[in-house]
């Protein structure tokens, strides 16, 4: 019973500090960082932002930011999306329906990704 007791406690401890994120991801400084640093989840924006480059017509990451400055300002990208969704500012990405907003972060996530060095781990 004890060793019982003793599992559930490692396990409601390995779940409290994967909850809090002890150790924030960093990453190399871009010119978007005072977007990007909005996302939660940085890598999936940019896994998710592949797609979402590939949809966005004339892509481009300086325009990219603009338009996002100007959607978001101030606010979050939470904010920004459910307007741009209310207000019909959507973007086809692989058959879903993305809000402007969250594909032009996605994308602009993609284009400052750190790119694989061959032959380096």
């Amino acid at each position: 019973m004890m060793a019982g007791a003793g599992a559930l406690a490692a396990a409601v401890a390995a779940g409290a500090v994967w909850a809090l994120k002890p150790v924030p991801k960093h990453y190399p400084p871009t010119p978007y960082d005072d977007l990007l640093a909005r996302l939660d989840d940085r890598d999936w924006a940019a896994k998710f932002g592949a797609a979402a480059q590939k949809a966005l017509p004339d892509y481009r990451p300086q325009a990219a930011a603009s338009r996002l400055h100007g959607l978001m300002g101030n606010g979050t990208l939470r904010t920004a999306a459910l307007r741009d969704a209310g207000a019909g500012r959507v973007v086809e990405v692989n058959g879903w329906l993305v809000p402007e907003s969250a594909a032009l972060m996605a994308a602009l996530a993609k284009s400052v990704e750190p790119r694989a060095v061959p032959g380096k781990v």
